[in-house]
């Protein structure tokens, strides 16, 4: 097993074990036995330990997003409103793959349990001025009338246990469009805004925690870089001196 994997592995997200479900589905699709936090139009599993930050859009001052922690990655959900018997992913797809290839990095289109989606890899510069890559995770997930955009990063995000932890998770979701007023008339493409669930999340807290973790990830990830750089020159001068 690899450093990464045992750092996955070792990242308590609070979720336990997942099992695919079948899902998502629409809300009154939804299996009987199911129970969710209700964000509104997305309804996520009722997991207890489950930590999670809601993203408002300074644009229009909504919530627009939600992100969930799974082993040591983030996952991102939103709920887009989508023709019936037309793919909302299809065009959103080319435009981010359009948007991904003026980036420094590479792309790659594959096929996972929900269809096609994108692996992107971006490069950037830390502060120090050592180069990083960051992976990221790009899946439409349709149905008749919406479709759960979900972006996964972080340092496991590729690997067969986390792919298969953010799927699980995914199936256990569900949507109503018709729970934001306007949401059945939205025109395809729009991103239908969320809610804070009854009760609401500890969303200072969770927030904080999320942050923590990713500079954790961050700072350890330049460290890695860096010994790898270390080695890669004390390599090239054993080999000038040859």
């Amino acid at each position: 097993m690899s450093e990464t994997e045992q750092t996955a592995d070792a990242v308590d997200d609070g979720l336990g074990d997942l099992t695919f479900a079948g899902g998502p589905w629409d809300a009154d699709a939804a299996p009987e036995d199911r129970e969710f936090f209700d964000f509104g139009v997305l309804k996520l599993p009722a997991l207890p330990g489950m930590k999670a930050r809601l993203e408002i859009d300074p644009a229009v001052r909504e919530i627009g997003a939600v992100t969930v922690r799974i082993a040591d990655c983030a996952l991102q959900l939103q709920v887009i409103a989508k023709q019936r018997g037309v793919s909302q992913w299809t065009d959103t797809r080319q435009a981010l793959l359009a948007n991904l290839r003026q980036r420094p990095g590479h792309q790659q289109v594959v096929e996972g349990r929900f269809g096609t989606e994108v692996i992107g890899v971006l490069t950037g510069r830390t502060t120090d001025g050592l180069l990083v890559d960051s992976t990221m995770r790009f899946q439409g997930i349709e149905g008749d009338t919406w479709m759960i955009r979900a972006v996964s990063s972080g340092p496991s995000v590729t690997h067969d246990d986390v792919v298969a932890k953010i799927d699980a998770f995914i199936s256990q979701c569900a949507v109503d469009r018709d729970a934001v007023e306007g949401g059945a008339e939205a025109p395809a493409g729009t991103v239908l805004p969320l809610s804070d669930p009854p009760g609401g999340i500890d969303a200072e807290a969770a927030d904080a925690l999320l942050a923590a973790e990713a500079a954790e990830e961050a700072e350890q990830l330049a460290e890695d870089r860096a010994v790898e750089e270390e080695q890669f020159e004390a390599a090239d001068g054993a080999e000038g001196e040859k």
